[in-house]
């Protein structure tokens, strides 16, 4: 950026331009300052191309970040605009915007830096007040969770090493887990795969076929028919290898990517319904809505003797629990399940997409 020379035409026009620049600059050095936090000449112009020349950068999405001394609500609001919340669905959302409202009802000037046990614990008091209107432990559990949700965002975000005692000795259990986890056992499995269907039963012929495929790869069922014919497979593998067949995608709930070696089960399934002049990899043929889904697995389940509730979610908890007891790598369930690395796994995740994963995955889900 050099000044214009008075004795050119429309120098004044220039330096006016060139002013204004510099006051952008000057924007984000002076945000940086105020929360201390460190800026590189190199993420100074990341950030000022991204967001005020309409550049696109990888990684860089030209919104700051609050930082320690900005307050809760603010970090809030950033994970609902530009982070992890943003990405997650309407109804998730909806809650996170309550958690906003409800920590600005409770202590709106608090900062991130003051979200300790004190914290949490008199939040639990006010949710459980008559101010809020909140009448049972399962929604005080709800939105704590929820706080927790941002608060390991923001930790990871500035690399802080979380306290996790900060949501430790509450009287209610913000990680509470169900007393019964429902699943398809070994012999109700069996007895699915041995169904016989007539013609006018092609519906649930197709039903039987995509919840086996949820229960061999732990997607849910919105997740899997979402899967494009143009990214839904790992290309790099199937060049090694036709038969490489690995599914990748991004969850709708938490927008983390998920990919998930088939084994020949599932192989069998996705060739069985795949079109490859189709947009997806499940054309409107076979995909239908969720609803309509789990009303056909209520069929199924009475075939098969199976007395809980089977839906969609019945497989990915069939996966976990099948892997689980053969027990297999936390780090290729998450890379599976689409569950969030870690801030220091999460550089190198990418690097574990390779054949030698899949050939590892594959040595314990083959069936």
């Amino acid at each position: 950026m050099k000044w214009v020379n008075s004795h050119y035409p429309y120098a004044d026009f220039h330096n006016r331009v060139i002013t204004r620049e510099i006051h952008h600059l000057k924007e984000i050095v002076q945000d940086f300052y105020k929360r201390d936090e460190v800026l590189t000449p190199e993420k100074l112009k990341n950030l000022y191309l991204v967001k005020y020349q309409g550049k696109r950068i990888k990684g860089v999405s030209g919104a700051i970040t609050p930082g320690a001394n900005d307050t809760i609500t603010s970090f809030v609001e950033y994970s609902l605009k530009f982070g992890a919340t943003s990405k997650k669905s309407a109804g998730t959302k909806k809650v996170y915007g309550t958690i906003k409202k409800l920590v600005e009802s409770f202590r709106g000037r608090a900062v991130m830096a003051e979200l300790d046990e004190a914290f949490v614990l008199g939040f639990v008091d006010f949710l459980r007040s008559d101010a809020t209107g909140v009448n049972s432990d399962a929604t005080v559990a709800k939105y704590v969770s929820r706080l927790k949700v941002i608060y390991q965002e923001y930790c990871e975000h500035y690399g802080i090493h979380p306290n996790k005692r900060i949501f430790e000795r509450l009287d209610v259990d913000s990680s509470k887990r169900p007393d019964k986890i429902i699943y398809v056992n070994d012999e109700q499995y069996k007895k699915l795969l041995e169904l016989k269907f007539d013609q006018k039963e092609r519906r649930l012929e197709i039903t039987r076929d995509i919840f086996i495929l949820l229960c061999n790869t732990a997607l849910y069922y919105n997740d899997l028919i979402a899967i494009s014919n143009e990214k839904g497979f790992d290309r790099n593998l199937l060049k090694e290898n036709p038969n490489h067949l690995v599914l990748q995608g991004e969850r709708k709930k938490n927008g983390e990517e998920f990919w998930i070696p088939l084994n020949d089960t599932a192989k069998q399934i996705v060739k069985k319904y795949y079109v490859e002049d189709d947009e997806m990899i499940f054309p409107k043929s076979v995909a239908i809505s969720e609803q309509k889904f789990n009303q056909h697995l209520k069929v199924l389940a009475e075939r098969i003797g199976f007395t809980d509730v089977l839906s969609n979610k019945v497989g990915r908890k069939t996966f976990g629990t099948w892997t689980d007891r053969l027990g297999m790598d936390d780090n290729d369930i998450r890379m599976i399940f689409g569950h969030s690395p870690g801030s220091v796994l999460k550089k190198y995740y990418t690097e574990r997409r390779t054949v030698e994963s899949y050939n590892r995955i594959l040595s314990f889900i083959q069936r």
